[in-house]
């Protein structure tokens, strides 16, 4: 019975990574030019995180769109970026869907500020590191770097 809701749901991310391609993949592209504009990205991924309410829904639309070449590499590091940041507005919502407890109230808002602070924390340190040296860049250049696809080949 899981792996039937597991199917369902990873269909379904497969229906909107490619309904996001035929909408916005054309234009995603275009969206912040040939320039890489670190802080654009990163707010791209915050956005698109607090309309879907889901990190994984846009980390997953991302990729995807690097896959089908829509978008580069170097923009798609900084929306993941921006996805987890995303993220915390989603986890304070549902904290304060606890205001009918005040204890519970209190334990879910510190444990959705413990949560933002990680990801608040994480990317003011990996952002400017990877705008001044590309790290994370050239470490997926490196990890797929052996693979590759000829014309017509399945992964």
């Amino acid at each position: 019975m899981p792996c039937f809701f597991l199917y369902f749901f990873l269909l379904g991310l497969d229906l909107l990574g490619s309904s996001a391609k035929v909408i916005g993949g054309c234009t995603a592209g275009t969206l912040l030019g040939d320039d890489t504009n670190p802080i654009a990205a990163l707010m791209i991924g915050i956005l698109a995180t607090v309309l879907l309410q889901s990190s994984s829904t846009t980390t997953s639309i991302v990729v995807s769109l690097v896959g089908s070449e829509a978008i580069p590499t170097r923009q798609a590091i900084y929306m993941v970026m921006g996805a987890n940041i995303g993220t915390s507005v989603t986890n304070t919502i549902v904290a304060m869907g606890q205001m009918g407890d005040g204890d519970q109230l209190e334990r879910a808002f510190s444990g959705a500020t413990v949560h933002d602070m990680f990801n608040f924390l994480t990317v003011a340190i990996l952002l400017p590191v990877e705008a001044a040296t590309g790290y994370l860049y050239r470490l997926t250049e490196v990890m797929v770097s052996e693979e590759s696809v000829s014309e017509g080949e399945k992964w």
